[in-house]
């Protein structure tokens, strides 16, 4: 079974402040799905990873496309300089599709957005056009996350149809805890999988972090 773990993340000027440990994070969010490769020997992770920042979709660069968890590199200050605008929309929009594009029916995508802010930038895709976009790939059993910063990360993830969400504090603390958040999710999420359960109802996949 092919299990896609996807990051969206927030590469905009607001992140200059946290970018090492931003860093740090996404670095403990790809050795957990490692670890969730050892747990369920059966299940084949992937990783993609996708910065947002500047104005529309040539602000969108991926980093990670796809890539066995066995072979994927650390995150690293080559892939992520925090700088610009917002483009959230742009970065969803052509992430998603592009995935659902070339992936099988039958595989399994966790998909998470990570940002400390609104969108403010995007030129391709607006809220309307995502939250149909998230709505039809639900329906195909993909499980989305929204963890934002400096916002009502629930009520944003809410307009766009996204049933998990995560408020953060967007702090060299505030991102260390969201890496534990994380790490925790993408092993509910496999572990989900390997019992076969229903991915759409899978709409509490934080709870385990927050007790």
């Amino acid at each position: 079974m092919n299990i896609y773990n996807v990051i969206i993340l927030d590469e905009s000027g607001s992140m200059s402040s946290i970018y090492r440990p931003t860093i740090q994070s996404m670095n403990e969010v790809i050795s957990g799905i490692r670890k969730n490769q050892k747990e369920f020997p059966d299940q084949r992770h992937y990783v993609t990873i996708v910065t947002f920042e500047g104005n529309g979709p040539e602000g969108v660069k991926t980093r990670r496309d796809r890539v066995p968890i066995q072979t994927v590199e650390d995150f690293s200050e080559m892939d992520y300089c925090p700088g610009g605008c917002t483009p959230l929309y742009d970065a969803m929009g052509l992430t998603l599709n592009h995935l659902e594009s070339v992936i099988l029916p039958e595989d399994k995508v966790m998909a998470t957005v990570i940002t400390d802010g609104y969108e403010n930038s995007s030129r391709e895709y607006s809220g309307k056009t995502v939250k149909a976009l998230v709505s039809r790939l639900r329906e195909k059993g993909w499980v989305l996350a929204y963890i934002g910063a400096n916002q009502d990360a629930v009520e944003v993830a809410r307009e766009l149809n996204i049933k998990n969400a995560l408020n953060f504090e967007a702090t060299p603390e505030g991102m260390s805890k969201t890496a534990v958040h994380f790490k925790l999710a993408s092993r509910k999420m496999a572990a989900a999988v390997n019992g076969c359960q229903a991915l759409e109802d899978l709409e509490d996949l934080f709870e385990d972090g927050k007790k």
